[in-house]
C-alpha cells in the first residue's frame, strides 16, 4: 500500500452554486476551520461521495428556514453521481447536497458523542 493512497487522483473540479441550509453551512465552516485540514468544498465532496455510495436518502424537515447560496468545487464524478440520484429519486441536486451534508454532520456529531462517552468511562 502506498503512503499516498489516502489522496485522490487529480480530477476535473466543477464550480457549482447551491442553496445550503444556513445551520449546515455554519457547521461545515466550523469543521473546516477548527477540526479538519480540509476546505469546505472538500468536506462537501466527502459528504456527497458517502451519500452516493450508500444512497442514504432521508428527507428531513428544516427547522431553520434560512438558506444561503454558496459555490463549491465539486469533483466531476460526484456531480455525475448526483445527477444519477436525481434521476433515480426525483429530487433536486440542491436537496441531495443538503441531505448529504446533514448526514455527514449527524454522523460526525454521533462519533463525537461516542468519543466523549469513552473518555468518561475511563476516568
Amino acid at each position: 500500500m502506498s503512503y499516498f493512497n489516502r489522496f485522490y487522483k487529480k480530477e476535473k473540479l466543477v464550480n457549482r452554486s447551491f442553496q445550503i441550509d444556513e445551520n449546515l453551512y455554519f457547521k461545515l465552516e466550523y469543521l473546516s476551520k477548527n477540526v479538519y485540514d480540509a476546505s469546505i468544498s472538500k468536506l462537501v465532496n466527502a459528504s456527497i461521495e458517502q451519500m452516493i455510495s450508500n444512497e442514504n436518502i432521508c428527507i428531513y424537515g428544516k427547522k431553520n428556514k434560512s438558506s444561503i447560496s454558496r459555490s463549491f468545487l465539486i469533483r466531476e464524478s460526484l456531480l455525475n453521481g448526483l445527477y444519477n440520484l436525481k434521476e433515480k429519486y426525483g429530487l433536486s441536486i440542491c436537496l441531495l447536497v443538503n441531505m448529504s451534508i446533514r448526514n455527514a454532520i449527524i454522523e460526525e456529531e454521533n462519533e463525537n458523542k461516542a468519543r466523549i462517552m469513552k473518555i468518561k468511562m475511563f476516568r
